[in-house]
């Protein structure tokens, strides 16, 4: 499992921003990532289109992100992980202040 924690640059709602994007481009059909489980205001889990695992965001005190990428397998744990990072950069990167990645 590894825990990431995303800080937002101030005056920025990014939870809300990167769960809005995900929703709009599963709404046209498209993208790798979907949400599943119930909906919740402060919480949300994602499957991946290729990879075993899941990713649960949850919201922050500063509306930054606590991000729990978790798979049975190693190699899809790494490239979930990979991917995960890669759409925080490419939808939300003017909004990003610091990214910090825990191994467990």
């Amino acid at each position: 499992m590894k825990l990431v924690e995303i800080v937002p640059r101030q005056r920025t709602h990014l939870y809300g921003v990167l769960v809005a994007k995900e929703a709009a481009i599963r709404e046209k059909g498209r993208g790798t990532y979907m949400r599943v489980g119930r909906k919740a205001r402060d919480h949300a889990r994602w499957k991946h289109k290729a990879y075993k695992g899941s990713v649960e965001l949850r919201r922050t005190d500063a509306e930054g992100i606590a991000a729990k990428v978790r798979s049975s397998d190693a190699e899809d744990e790494r490239k979930l992980l990979s991917s995960f990072l890669k759409f925080v950069d490419r939808y939300a990167d003017d909004r990003v202040q610091k990214i910090t990645i825990e191994y467990q």
